[in-house]
This record gives C-alpha cells, sequence and structure tokens, in this order.
C-alpha cells in the first residue's frame, strides 16, 4: 500500500492544528508519518520546532526528514475529505511517472465557499510556461510531490511563500502534473495582506529564462513590433495585476517604444497614477497623442485625486487623523494609489500601532519603491520593529534588474 509524509507547513507559529489533524484520521492507512514545521507535544507527530518565518526553508527541511518517497503538503488551514489520499493513492498505482498530484480546492473565506476546478495538465505541462500567473492554475496546499524531485534542487527561500511556484515554473518542462479530479480539499483563507513582491519577481525571473516567442506562443511573430508590444503589455498588466507598478511602468513603455499604441499609453500613465507620480501622468497626458475624451479623463480624474491628497495631508497636521481613518474606505474606494497606503501608514505610526503602520507603508513601498517619503517611513518603522533585513530584501526584489 502507497504510504505518505505527511508535512504540515506552519510560518505563522498562531495556528490551530485541530481541523487538518482531524481530517487526516480518516486517511490514515495511507499515512507513514506527520511531519509539523512548528512546535506540538504529541508523540504520533514529528515536530521540527523551525523559528524562522520563510516557507521554503520549512518545505525543504520537511523534504529533508522524510521518509515516504511521497510528500503531501498541507498547512493548518487544509482539510482533507476522508478518502484524499485514497485516490491519490489510486492514481499512482496507474500511472508511476506522476511528479506532482493535485486536487481542486473549496476556497472558504468566513462562512463563502468558492469551488476551485482546476485543469488536467498531464503532457500539456510546457503549456504553463505561457501562464504568467500559475497560481490561478494549480493549487500550492493539498498537493503531493515526488521527493526524488529535490534530488538536484530545492524550494529557493528568495521566494518564500511562493517558493512553490518558482519550482514548478522553473522546471516544468521536467516534470510531470497529474490533476486528481475527485478530489477537493477545504481550503481556509483568510482576507489578509499578501506579498505581491515575490510574485512580481518570479515573473521577471521567468522571461529572463524563457524567450518572449516561447511564453507567447500565440502572438504573430512575423508582426515582431506588434507582437513585442503586446507581449510587454501583457507583462505590464500582470506586474499591475500585483500592485508593482513600478515594474509594470517599464514593461509598458517598452511596449510604447516597440510599437506606439493608445492602449499601452494609457496603461502607463494609469501605472504613473497609483504610483503617486501626478506630474509625471499628466506630462503623459499633455504630449503624447492619446484621444481628446480620454485626455480630458485623465485631467480631470488626476487633478482631483492630487487635491483629495493635499486635503487629507492637511487634516492630519490639523490633527484629524481620526477622521481621515473613519473615511479611509470610502477613500481607498475613490483611489488606491501608493500616496494613500503610505498616509495610512502615518496615522497607525501617530497612533503607535507600529505593526499596522509597517503593513501599509509596505504596500505603498511594493506600488512606488522610488518614493523617499514611503522609503523613509518604512525603514523608520522597520528599524523600531528590527525589520530592517526585511526591507532590504523587499527593495532588492523590486528594484533588481
Amino acid at each position: 500500500m502507497q504510504k505518505f509524509s505527511v508535512c504540515i507547513v506552519d510560518t505563522k507559529k498562531n495556528s490551530n492544528l485541530e481541523k487538518v489533524l482531524a481530517s487526516l484520521e480518516e486517511n490514515q492507512e495511507f499515512i507513514g508519518e506527520i511531519i509539523y514545521t512548528g512546535n506540538i507535544q504529541k508523540e504520533s507527530i514529528i515536530s521540527l520546532e523551525i523559528e524562522n518565518n520563510n516557507e521554503a526553508f520549512h518545505r525543504n527541511t520537511c523534504i529533508n526528514k522524510a521518509k515516504e518517497e511521497y510528500i503531501l503538503w498541507l498547512t493548518p488551514d487544509i482539510e482533507l475529505e476522508d478518502e484524499t489520499l485514497e485516490e491519490f493513492a489510486d492514481i499512482l498505482e496507474e500511472q508511476e511517472n506522476i511528479d506532482i498530484i493535485y486536487p481542486n480546492e473549496v476556497l472558504i473565506l468566513d462562512k463563502e465557499e468558492t469551488i476551485k476546478n482546476y485543469d488536467d495538465w498531464y503532457e500539456k505541462e510546457s503549456e504553463l510556461i505561457q501562464a504568467l500567473t500559475l497560481e490561478k492554475y494549480l493549487p500550492n496546499w493539498g498537493i503531493v510531490t515526488r521527493k526524488s524531485l529535490f534530488e538536484d534542487k530545492k524550494f529557493e527561500e528568495e521566494y518564500n511563500d511562493y517558493c512553490f511556484y518558482a519550482f514548478i515554473y522553473k522546471n516544468i518542462k521536467n516534470i510531470t502534473l497529474k490533476l486528481s479530479d475527485l478530489s477537493f480539499i477545504n481550503h481556509h483563507i483568510s482576507d489578509t495582506f499578501i506579498d505581491t513582491s515575490y510574485r512580481s519577481k518570479l515573473l521577471r525571473d521567468i522571461i529572463t529564462i524563457y524567450s518572449l516567442q516561447e511564453i507567447f506562443k500565440n502572438l504573430d511573430w512575423k508582426k515582431e513590433h506588434i507582437a513585442h508590444a503586446t507581449a510587454y503589455t501583457m507583462i505590464g498588466d500582470t506586474l499591475f495585476e500585483y500592485t508593482d507598478y513600478y515594474n509594470a511602468s517599464k514593461f509598458y513603455r517598452n511596449a510604447l517604444m516597440s510599437f506606439h499604441n493608445q492602449n499601452s499609453l494609457e496603461k502607463l500613465i494609469q501605472s504613473y497614477y497609483q504610483m503617486g507620480l501626478f506630474e509625471e501622468a499628466l506630462q503623459m497626458v499633455h504630449t503624447q497623442d492619446l484621444k481628446k475624451e480620454k485626455q480630458q479623463y485623465y485631467i480631470e480624474i488626476i487633478d482631483k485625486t492630487k487635491e483629495l491628497i493635499e486635503q487629507i495631508e492637511k487634516a492630519i497636521e490639523e490633527g484629524k487623523a481620526a477622521d481621515i481613518l473613519l473615511a479611509a474606505n470610502d477613500i481607498i474606494s475613490f483611489y488606491k494609489g501608493a500616496p494613500i497606503y503610505n498616509i495610512l501608514g502615518v496615522i497607525y505610526f501617530i497612533k503607535k500601532e507600529l505593526e499596522s503602520a509597517y503593513r501599509f507603508f509596505y504596500k505603498a513601498a511594493i506600488m512606488n519603491p522610488l518614493d523617499k517619503d514611503i522609503l523613509s517611513n518604512l525603514a523608520q518603522v522597520a528599524k523600531d520593529l528590527q525589520k530592517e533585513e526585511e526591507v532590504v530584501a523587499l527593495y532588492q526584489r523590486l528594484t533588481q534588474e
């Protein structure tokens, strides 16, 4: 009978294990061992007591410790169905060449459930090179991986909680994937901050590994200038989705240099706008051949946002930070750019809530790592919280070429 090493990765160190452990009971006959990266006093569980919160380190330590050839990856936020491991074992019995088995997911936020059905990428793995956002096509928990897959390479710590996707993306040509289409895991998610700079870094690394022609196979590369403009714009769009407006703007500029077009031009203006570079955005509006109605729209929205930011800053100077905080949701519904998150950081700093201030400054820095005020604010709070190395790593991820 196929046995699995179960690795429960807990980088938060404050998680409740009861649900995931309860879900393992009905799968017990297929479990060779349970490894927990945190600290638990239970004879049936191997406790690794890892102190740091780097997911890649947790995963690699589990790989070194696991005695079974196949490892099931879980977190305390995952629950298996009763027959999950039996379904995985059946797949391995039928197809011995499988490196990774993955299930479908039921995503649970509060009491709201969303079912996420994945495609089966078996014998189509290389098509995922074109994905750009790999997390949309594969889950990273509730999966089984072959231990020998990691003999020559490990999860890279520089990608932290995006290390699974980094490993898959970089090695996809040599990995066999298989969907367990009958399997579903319950994934309890929380509406918390995600550090999208790791995702941005991987995407920018990927385009140095694979050619644009390989990533964007469906473009007409006989029309090279148009194809390059389209590819650069699509990369910019993904970085924009990750709120990395700084790097998105680079690719929109490249797109415009390859083939001048309204679509890339508008997106470059939007990137500057979200970064808080209002003058640069207005310069693009006035000097480029933007359609008249679009030109008027951007002038109005930029002027209105500039005025809003100035009013908020004045209110804070007048000691009305609490009023701004009460109106924060309405403000963000209008404008979600870097200056707003920087302002929210300032407000929480005034309130002496340093962890919240740090989170908002950090978010602002992802949006615009060039702003000196944001950097100064983030550096000050990071020093108070002893997180200077974390901030240095963030800026390296965002600004490295």
